[in-house]
């Protein structure tokens, strides 16, 4: 500091002199008696400049003293609160627990703002309960995860050396490590990119010659997602639920509604193209781990940056989805998969079926690309997405996202929507055009992953125009 401080006064003492070169040293002090101010000492003597320099050196020196003397000062990890909204999963005598932390308790825990640097720490727990050595691998948390060091790095300070190296040892003890020695639990930090609304991850551990993938959906705190809505509510009282069989799945997929509707259901939209089938730690995992995420609320807030986003460009990963109603309300689940900018994202809605198939909850949904945005008066953004006319397409697109996650037990396709030709398309809610075979794709999702070669198929009309199979044919396997 005494270094710094006498820099600033020699240069601030020799600018006044080049600006006025005929005044002397001792004009200097006696001309401005009244201005000079003290700000400092050097090693042997008091050095005094005048207020015009004061304020500007003052301020600097501030700077300084704040960047290079404050100290290091995290909030113990035992009393900061993300333990207790900690998960956890055992399996073959190991136990993952995971909690994914807040940007307070990022502040809190690191003395960083982790969050304004993009990086999402995850608290990660290991019990290893066996008799040999296992492994973790972070990878498996965050695919792009963040090295301990590299994260500190973003947040270290000029000339702060006892401050940087106290935060480089913090980061770096406090990361997960990757061996799980027999018999020990151990826990730490993995540094991921920020993701908000809900966070999917397949935790892996290793051995030798075995390895096992602990799954988990996680919430993060701080936003509020379309979901949220639906925190608390019941859709259907138990006894409202049909269960049904094959054929009685095919006949109620096709005297489902069409296409969405506006609120009072005056006008119609887009086609109601997807039926999912499939409990929600089947359903969940297959659409996050294939970079599917939550869309935010729609807000004033949300609303406006929309607006702005739309208009400039950019990412806005979370960008909220207008209401379309199915069963006189709005989709129960909205989510997206968004390319870079803000323009280009597939998205879709949900809504939960009163029925069941063979026990298992039933949602129809429908699916669209969007490719660019324009202005319209219909949008309480004042701007809405143009969506691929294509809409097939997009559905064939959702199917083949969870083929790769290895989630789809069987699959196949029924009618409901009717055949519209390209030649005569027909228009959405803003006035977009689309065109379709007519057909729904059904997916039934499982929990366990199932291989391509194992992938079986609903019967119902594989090609355009073919009836659905005789009652008794081979169906996918209960």
């Amino acid at each position: 500091m005494v270094r710094i401080t006498r820099l600033l006064y020699q240069g601030a003492i020799v600018g006044a002199r080049r600006r006025n070169p005929t005044t002397t040293r001792s004009e200097e002090h006696q001309g401005h008696e009244r201005l000079i101010c003290y700000v400092g000492r050097s090693e042997a003597s008091e050095v005094r400049i005048t207020n015009r320099y004061c304020i500007l050196i003052s301020g600097l020196l501030a700077v300084a003293a704040s960047t290079g003397c404050a100290s290091f000062n995290p909030t113990p990890i035992d009393e900061v609160g993300f333990r207790d909204r900690a998960q956890s999963i055992t399996k073959n005598d190991v136990t993952v627990t995971v909690a994914v932390l807040s940007a307070e308790e990022s502040k809190a825990v690191f003395d960083s703002r982790l969050y304004k640097k993009k990086i999402q720490p995850i608290w990660v727990e290991i019990r290893n309960g066996t008799d040999r050595m296992l492994g973790f691998l972070p990878r498996s948390v965050d695919a792009e995860y963040h090295s301990a060091l590299e994260v500190a790095q973003k947040s270290l300070r000029t000339g702060a050396k006892k401050y940087n190296m106290a935060k480089r040892r913090f980061f770096y003890e406090n990361q997960m490590g990757f061996q799980l020695p027999p018999g020990e639990t151990r826990s730490g930090f993995v540094f991921g990119d920020r993701e908000k609304g809900v966070r999917w991850m397949a935790v892996r551990i290793i051995g030798d010659r075995w390895t096992d993938k602990f799954e988990f959906i996680v919430e993060v705190p701080g936003f509020t997602a379309d979901f949220h809505k639906l925190d608390g509510v019941e859709m259907y009282a138990p006894e409202d639920y049909t269960d049904l069989d094959d054929d009685g799945l095919v006949e109620w997929i096709e005297r489902q509604p069409a296409f969405v509707t506006n609120k009072d259901g005056s006008k119609t939209g887009d086609p109601l193209n997807l039926v999912i089938i499939g409990t929600p730690d089947a359903v969940w995992p297959a659409f996050l781990s294939m970079g599917w995420g939550p869309t935010a609320a729609l807000t004033t807030g949300s609303a406006l940056k929309t607006g702005i986003f739309g208009i400039f460009g950019g990412s806005y990963r979370y960008a909220p989805i207008s209401d379309l109603y199915v069963y006189g309300r709005a989709q129960d689940v909205a989510l997206q998969k968004v390319r870079n900018n803000i323009h280009y994202r597939n998205h879709l809605r949900l809504w939960e079926a009163p029925v069941t198939y063979k026990g298992l909850p039933v949602a129809i949904g429908q699916i669209s690309r969007d490719i660019g945005t324009r202005f319209t008066s219909k949008s309480s953004t004042l701007t809405t997405h143009r969506i691929d006319p294509d809409v097939d397409e997009t559905r064939a697109s959702l199917i083949q996202d969870f083929l790769y996650a290895q989630a789809v037990k069987a699959f196949g396709f029924a009618g409901g929507v009717g055949a519209i030709s390209i030649d005569e398309p027909r228009g959405n809610l803003t006035g977009d055009i689309f065109f379709t075979d007519g057909r729904r794709a059904v997916l039934l999702l499982s929990e366990e992953p199932v291989h391509f070669e194992n992938i079986e198929s609903f019967p119902w009309f594989l090609q355009p125009g073919e009836k659905p199979v005789p009652s008794g044919a081979v169906t996918a396997r209960d």
